[in-house]
């Protein structure tokens, strides 16, 4: 089985970020390395709920950074994989619990 990275840029989003993580952890493809890179958040929970990820599944590495912009936290996260399937999650927008795999299955939207 394939190891698919998963890269989750994470500015601001303690909103969403919950939700985002919680349908990362509960995907049917389970063989998944997460990298969060917090791109210099500065509400009060985005940094610490991604922290708290990290210490829940060893699937989740986290990289704090200072603010760069979504490009500059999306390539930082590129940059950690030696993968040949690195996949990008919106936090804002769920995602269904087999994304993974359809995605995987199709291989759309993969960088």
């Amino acid at each position: 089985m394939k190891t698919v990275g998963v890269v989750i840029p994470i500015y601001n989003v303690e909103k969403y970020l919950r939700e985002c993580l919680d349908s990362v952890v509960n995907q049917t493809y389970k063989n998944l390395q997460i990298v969060l890179v917090n791109d210099g958040s500065t509400d009060e929970n985005s940094l610490s709920i991604a922290k708290e990820y990290t210490l829940k599944d060893e699937r989740f590495i986290l990289i704090d950074k200072e603010n760069g912009g979504l490009s500059s936290a999306r390539n930082v996260g590129i940059e950690f994989f030696e993968n040949k399937y690195i996949f990008e999650i919106k936090t804002q927008k769920y995602k269904s619990d087999s994304l993974v795999e359809f995605e995987l299955k199709n291989k759309e939207n993969f960088y």
